[in-house]
This record gives C-alpha cells, structure tokens and sequence, in this order.
C-alpha cells in the first residue's frame, strides 16, 4: 500500500511535501468490460481515496481504458493478483502495462500524515471528540510540540470539522468545565448538536457536555413513563431534562453553574417544551430539599397535569411505533418526584445525605400517599468490586446501616470506562423509607459522625451537642 514520504520533525503544515508519484499495473481492456472487471476483480482493483481506478489509455478514443490494479501486484505477469484476473487476462487477451499514479495531500487520511510526520510512526493521535463543528483532544506530553500540526490535519480531513481544541486540566468538579486551548481553526465556542430528537446549544468552553454519554442519556430516558416526574439535580444543558420533557415527563432541572442554566433554559426554549420543564440555579442539596417541598405542595389540591404533546414533534419515540401522540393532557398522578437524577460522577453519591429526614420535614409524618423516588446516582469507582463500593457509599452517605448493603433495593450499571483504572457507573437506588423519615437526632448524630470522620476535632462538638439537646 502506498504512503506519504517520511517528514519527521515538520512542525508547520507543508501540504505540497506529500506529493508522491509511483508506478502501478494497469489492464487496457475494452470500455464494455469494464463492469465485468469491477464486480469480478474487486480485490485486485487499485483502491485509494480519491484516486480514479479506471482512467483513459491516452489514445484519443473512448474503446479501451485501463483499469490500475493495486500496488501489491507489481509485476504485469500478474504473479500477486488472483487466478481469476490472470483467467481473464489469457482468455481476453488484454494488455498488461505500468501507468505513473500522482498523489499528493488530499490522498491521505489523517492517519496517513501524522504517522509520516511524529517521531512514533506506530500511531498517530486521531481520537477526538466531536462536538458540533469542534473536535475536542486530550493530546499527551509527547505530541504537543506537534500541536499545531495535528489540529490542522484533523481539520483538513474532518469535513465537519472547523475548530480543534485540547484540553489543558481536569474537569472542575464544581461547574463541571475546563480549560481548553485552540491548536487550529477560527476560534468559536458556540456549539450545537442533535441528542434524542433535541437540539442543545450552548458555550462549550464554559459548561459539560459527553458526546459518549449519549446512549446513559437515552438508557435512562427510556425509564420515564409518560406523565413521570423527573427531578434533575445537576442538570447540565439539559441532555436528560429535554429529551424526557419533550417525551412527556414533567421535569424540574437545576444546575450550579450560570453558564450551564442559562444554556439550560435557552435548550428549553429552543426544543419548546416550557411548559414541561422548571429550570434552577442552586445549589444541588438546596434544590433537592426546595424542589420536593415545593412539588409535594402543589399537589394539596390534586393531581398535577402537562399539556399534551404537539403532533408535529417525534416524542412518541419511547412509546410503541403504532402510538399516536396522546390528544388530552397528560397525568402526573405521582405527589412526589418519581426520579431523582445526579448526573455529577465525581460526588453525586455524597448528595444523598440530602434526602435522609427530607420526607418527615416535607411531609411532616409518614404519609403513605407519598411514593419515594428512584435515584439515579452516577459515580466513578477505581475498586475490583465495584457493586460493593458504591453501595457502601451510598450507604455512609445515606446514614444507612453499612453492614446491610445488600438489603438496598438498588441496580449498579456499568456505563464506560473513563480511565485504564476508572469506571464510570450509575447506581439506581430505591429511597429507603428508614432514611427519607429519619428522625431528626439521627440526622444529626449521621452528620456529625462523618464530620468526625473528616475532622477529628470535632469530637468535643458532637459531645457538646448532645449535652445542650439532652438539656433542651
């Protein structure tokens, strides 16, 4: 197979050093045959990006052609072709000859070029992801004095392709955004893709958004019913929130960072489902506690209902392909959210301490008309059991008896492999009923027991506290 001459060491993008001409072995066969030879010759016929395989003979007229056979058959005996081409060269007569083949830049693939350019032929960094017109990289040490290069050659031969980024730190755990730098294209952050039938835009240098995550985003989807309450707490812009509105949940989606919730509320906007969909911007424990206090109370006087879905959309995707959208407005009978979403992997699971006593203070006793809800919590473990780890940690997090781990009614679904030694999980949890109406003295010893845990000065404190209770 041919390949670019070697450029080692080119640092700046000189497209005109890949022109490369080579000799090949070409048929002249007759113009009508030249069908036959493509269906029965497939293998021995000359295959490189935009190359003609069958070009003219030079001879002035259109009778014959010559068809180039690729560049592993090098002799016009034909010895490295297959029987069935040197069948049809005797029994047609036709004529074996070399014909030169010009190649220059626009025949290569990415691949092609940076193998022929960085110090490690064996590979090249092509991986990206793509988000809108931005390819994103995660370039190592070793390739970024070639940089410039690579971010070029990536928009060379991405046709959709116009900015190329590299990422230059971790993830902020808080907001969720990092910062990034422009190796190649016109600068422009401002993205906007298509994920299950929406449209999400926003500021990809400011906020979160996973490419890969687009089937967790449609698994988890999937498991709103039509008329479900969703309560997103760490929202995004919105990959879970609009999709499952516009399927008909009613969701109540929040995020802390500004720039995530503005574009949050434009996504809302721009798929039109405004009227499914409260946006917030709070903090996740404050919102958690706030958003099932306000839900449980607007539903003092009944059953809460969502307008119908507009016949002009395709949000019946979830419900069976003979479903018409449903005409009438939709039931949200549930008094409670039915879904709990936490889509933050580095701490989610530390969020769920939020919902141990809420039920007793939202409800004020043990209402039994009140369903619990089914978190969606995802994490990130590093431990060769990691069903164990995660439910030990919900488990501290929660106040919820360690040793009784496996009594959680709850699901560990492995979602991708983020590291070599890092997988990224989501633990869907059933609320316990202990942990939504503990008592309020056992919240307290719970928080200051992992308090403790972290602080040990805090000993006296918690002593401290149980006296001044005791004398209250």
């Amino acid at each position: 197979m041919f390949k670019p001459q070697v450029q080692r060491g080119m640092k700046e993008l000189d497209r005109s050093a890949f022109n490369l001409t080579r000799s090949v072995v070409a048929l002249r066969v007759p113009t009508k045959s030249i069908g036959l030879i493509k269906s029965d010759l497939a293998n021995d016929v000359l295959r490189i990006h935009k190359v003609l395989n069958v070009v003219s003979d030079n001879s002035g007229n259109n009778d014959h052609k010559l068809v180039l056979l690729r560049p592993e058959i090098t002799s016009i005996a034909l010895d490295e072709g297959s029987d069935r081409l040197r069948t049809l060269v005797r029994e047609n007569g036709w004529e074996a000859l070399t014909h030169d083949v010009t190649m220059d830049y626009d025949n290569w693939s990415a691949d092609d070029i940076l193998k022929a350019v960085l110090p490690d032929p064996t590979q090249a960094p092509t991986a990206y992801e793509q988000i809108g017109h931005i390819a994103h990289m995660n370039l190592r040490d070793e390739y970024l004095e070639y940089k410039t290069i690579i971010g070029q050659v990536i928009i060379d031969k991405s046709p959709t392709v116009t900015m190329v980024v590299n990422k230059l730190d971790t993830i902020d755990n808080t907001f969720r955004n990092f910062k990034m730098e422009v190796l190649a294209g016109v600068p422009n952050f401002i993205a906007q893709v298509r994920e299950n039938d929406c449209v999400f835009k926003f500021d990809y240098s400011k906020v979160y958004w996973n490419s890969r995550l687009h089937p967790e985003h449609e698994r988890l989807i999937n498991r709103f019913k039509l008329g479900s309450s969703v309560c997103d707490v760490m929202a995004g812009v919105g990959p879970f929130a609009v999709p499952a509105a516009r399927r008909g949940s009613l969701v109540w989606a929040n995020d802390l960072n500004p720039a995530s919730h503005e574009a949050l509320v434009d996504n809302i906007g721009l798929n039109k489902v405004q009227d499914r969909v409260r946006a917030f911007n709070m903090d996740g424990r404050d919102f958690i506690r706030q958003a099932f206090t306000d839900f449980y109370a607007s539903t003092q006087n009944g059953p809460l209902s969502l307008p119908p879905i507009p016949k002009n959309t395709n949000a019946t995707r979830s419900r069976p392909a003979a479903a018409k959208p449903d005409p009438q407005p939709i039931a949200v009978a549930s008094r409670s959210f039915d879904h709990v979403v936490m889509n933050l992997p580095a701490i989610a699971i530390e969020f769920l301490d939020a919902f141990r006593g809420l039920f007793r203070r939202v409800t004020g006793s043990d209402d039994s008309s009140v369903n619990l809800p089914l978190i969606h919590a995802h994490c990130f473990t590093k431990s060769d059991e990691p069903e164990k780890d995660i439910l030990q940690r919900a488990c501290r997090a929660m106040g919820y008896p360690e040793d009784q781990y496996l009594e959680l009614d709850a699901e560990v679904f492995y979602v991708r492999k983020v590291a070599p030694n890092k997988d990224m999980y989501c633990l869907s949890l059933n609320l316990p009923k202990s942990v939504a109406y503990a008592e309020d003295d056992e919240i307290l010893e719970i928080g200051l027991k992992r308090k403790q845990e972290e602080d040990p000065e805090t000993e006296l404190e918690a002593s401290d506290s149980k006296v001044c209770k005791a004398d209250n």
